[in-house]
């Protein structure tokens, strides 16, 4: 398969699942309650945070791109810790997707890899499952070989 048809397969089944999940309507508009963070590397900054999940204690966790990191802030913006880097190791990935499960378990979907990885609320890797592929226990990412893409936009030597 070429890389246009892996593409619009890819954007496909994006399209797929937001087809079908309900969409809630708010009885009233949003109120805006605040904000934090800059352009940057530091703790509290972000290059490209794309994901927000939060835990039962009202965590805040931002799965921040192209730094390569989820960061941790308590609900009024605090920086508590971070965890990742750029690669494939078990504390290494791309992080796109983030959700907190009901003990306080932190999922993150590792978009330069292929897989969902599973980490403490501090940050200790406990385990991760999948890997490049169409099969049962692969994920497909039609963008492998140019992710994860750095702040300057090139991207990294990857090969597959």
């Amino acid at each position: 398969m070429d890389s246009a048809s892996r593409r619009f397969r890819y954007a496909l089944s994006f399209l797929f699942v937001a087809s079908i999940w309900p969409v809630a309507v708010a009885a009233q508009p949003p109120v805006y309650v605040t904000q934090w963070g800059s352009l940057g590397s530091g703790a509290g900054q972000f290059d490209f945070p794309v994901r927000v999940a939060t835990d039962a204690a009202g965590n805040v966790y931002v799965s921040d791109f192209l730094n390569h990191r989820i960061q941790k802030f308590t609900d009024t913006g605090t920086y508590l810790t971070q965890w990742g880097s750029e690669g494939s190791g078990p504390d290494q990935f791309a992080p796109f997707g983030v959700a907190v499960d009901a003990t306080g378990n932190v999922y993150i979907t590792d978009i330069a890899n292929s897989r969902v990885k599973k980490f403490t609320n501090t940050g200790t890797f406990i385990t991760q499952w999948g890997e490049y592929g169409s099969g049962d226990g692969q994920f497909i990412s039609s963008s492998r070989k140019t992710w994860p893409r750095t702040s300057t936009g090139t991207s990294s030597s990857r090969t597959s």
